[in-house]
């Protein structure tokens, strides 16, 4: 009996939709991701001195989506402030022969904030194709924060290649956008007094969310 048989078998016939997946290559996919990828990221998030979303003793939360070449594996992470708002977060999707990281980047402003910094930001040219978006959110929890623009910053990198290069460039990626992302959120903390400070903070974000 093959796998797809095997899988059949166990649907509830009354469902009008089924999705079958080869349990031998979620059972791949899922060691790839727990035992390769996540110590890595849980190390580097460490190093960062910032609160994230950590596994203490529990199971490692993955869900399946499709990839570019087929199934894929996903794995979350967020990475926060002291404040636990968020900073970055992380979604890597890792099939058998591709990997896909997604990213945003969360970007807080005082309501004092000239406009025309927004604007900038937003009507940058490298993120033509993956436009960064606002919303104009108070903070009800804790107002003091004096947080009122929030700007989303969002790009994707992904490669298909042998094993030892796709998990070394997977990496990589990873660990230079957590690296960037924090040097984004440092340089912002103030909020920005000048459209040179603007342009620092674009030029920061070239290096892991241009538009590819």
């Amino acid at each position: 009996m093959n796998w797809v048989t095997e899988e059949a078998r166990k649907v509830d016939p009354r469902k009008d939709r089924i999705i079958l997946e080869n349990p031998a290559t979620v059972r791949e996919l899922d060691e790839i991701l727990t035992e390769k990828y996540y110590p890595q990221i849980r190390r580097t998030l460490l190093e960062a001195g910032y609160p994230f979303s950590s596994i203490e003793g529990g199971k490692i939360p993955i869900e399946s989506r499709w990839s570019m070449t087929g199934l894929g594996r996903c794995l979350v992470f967020m990475l926060c402030d002291e404040f636990a708002c968020p900073i970055l977060r992380g979604s890597l999707t890792r099939s058998r022969d591709s990997f896909m990281f997604e990213r945003e980047f969360f970007l807080g402003l005082p309501q004092s904030t000239d406009p025309s910094f927004l604007f900038r930001i937003l009507a940058e040219d490298a993120f033509t194709g993956n436009k960064p978006s606002l919303t104009i959110e108070p903070s009800e929890i804790h107002p003091e924060w004096n947080i009122y623009y929030w700007i989303m910053i969002q790009s994707g990198a992904g490669i298909e290649s042998g094993q030892w290069t796709l998990d070394q460039a997977a990496l990589g990626n990873i660990e230079e956008t957590i690296a960037t992302s924090i040097e984004m959120y440092e340089s912002t903390i103030d909020g920005f007094s000048t459209m040179e400070d603007v342009e620092k903070f674009i030029n920061l974000a070239h290096k892991c969310f241009e538009a590819s």
